[in-house]
């Protein structure tokens, strides 16, 4: 919906399969890679080891943790001294949720507008 390639459950470094990433070419100069680790229970290790990991890609432009708000407290705690705090991004799950209810919105409603023929679709 944002414009990016979206795959999951992908490799993008050595030992790193990471459960999401947004990916967007930049011309002929490469691509740039977001990468997300949803934490819904058990150990944060491999979620840290994993964002880690994916930093040594050199087209990774952000490492994301997707979870609740005291899993993400954990996530903080836990990569501290692992993950540098200013490149570690966090991303509640009810925000992703509600970012992903008002983009179907804004879609349904441009699509309304049938700016697009429909031979294009």
């Amino acid at each position: 919906m944002l414009g990016f390639e979206s795959h999951s459950e992908i490799r993008v470094a050595q030992g790193a399969v990471v459960d999401a990433v947004w990916e967007s070419k930049i011309g002929n100069m490469g691509k740039v890679i977001y990468v997300f680790e949803v934490q819904s229970k058990g150990g944060i290790d491999s979620l840290i080891l994993n964002l880690k990991k994916a930093q040594s890609n050199a087209a990774v432009q952000a490492i994301v943790a997707v979870s609740d708000e005291k899993q993400i407290e954990n996530i903080i705690k836990e990569s501290k001294g692992v993950i540098d705090e200013k490149t570690l991004r966090t991303w509640g799950f009810n925000d992703v949720l509600s970012v992903h209810e008002a983009l179907i919105l804004v879609h349904e409603s441009i699509n309304k507008l049938s700016l697009v023929p429909e031979s294009f679709f």
